[in-house]
């Protein structure tokens, strides 16, 4: 069932220099709908991925789409209406679905001959985007993003590398900070992938009505995870050849 929001009544609508008179403005998790009270009038049906920017000048709406078109909504509630496309269009994507290690016996070396510490340290590498994750799908909008601080997560999956070496050699220094080493390096794609990610999100911050932005950032985070897909596999397989101290 699609869940749309209340009418918003529209004194005047226009795209460009066309002025398509009054209306009703209604939206659902796809499109924002334009009915007008003239007959004559079709609806005007605007799909929330074609919006790149939303701004509120003086009681109208303004929304700029990518063909170039500005449709301009004046209204009492254009900031309420504002409020509720943003929420809409800045929507946490879906990340989890198609990672190929996250929670499968592929991912922590399930096969026979494994290290039983695998799922174990699979969840402990995992876990700080995970909880951002939780974390953000509890919040709205432009909050949800602050839930994945990169430099936060970086620290987190750092100590994560550090706890296994220390688990493999806590009574041999030089081997400790050489398999530290070697995780760190395995690990330079996702650390790179957060510094992009923060940069994204400095980027939104400063425009937070260039829908744009709130994409590429999305983007970005999408991108997060699946990297962070790919490096575990690699991490997995360095550490299931490094065994513990007996």
């Amino acid at each position: 069932m699609i869940d749309r929001s209340p009418p918003y009544v529209v004194t005047a609508t226009r795209i460009g220099r066309t002025d398509l008179g009054p209306g009703t403005a209604v939206v659902d998790d796809d499109a924002i709908f334009v009915v007008h009270s003239g007959a004559e009038q079709r609806p005007v049906r605007v799909p929330l991925s074609r919006i790149d920017s939303i701004a509120v000048d003086d009681g109208t709406l303004l929304l700029c789409l990518h063909d170039g078109a500005e449709l301009a909504l004046v209204m009492d509630a254009a900031t309420q209406l504002s409020d509720e496309l943003g929420l809409r269009c800045r929507t946490i994507p879906e990340m989890t679905h198609a990672l190929r290690a996250l929670g499968s016996r592929r991912g922590h070396h399930g096969r026979q001959g494994g290290r039983a510490a695998g799922a174990d340290e699979q969840r402990r590498f995992f876990g700080p985007l995970l909880e951002a994750r939780r974390r953000a799908l509890a919040l709205t909008s432009l909050n949800a993003m602050a839930a994945f601080d990169p430099n936060l997560l970086a620290q987190a999956i750092s100590a994560a590398l550090r706890s296994f070496a220390a688990g493999r050699y806590a009574n041999d220094p030089p081997a400790r900070r050489a398999l530290e080493a070697e995780l760190v390096d395995l690990c330079e794609p996702l650390l790179d992938v957060l510094s992009g990610l923060s940069a994204a999100a400095d980027e939104v911050r400063t425009a937070p009505g260039d829908l744009r932005r709130w994409r590429r950032w999305a983007a970005g985070l999408r991108s997060t995870f699946e990297t962070a897909d790919r490096v575990w596999l690699s991490l997995d397989a360095a550490l299931d050849a490094t065994p513990f101290d007996s």
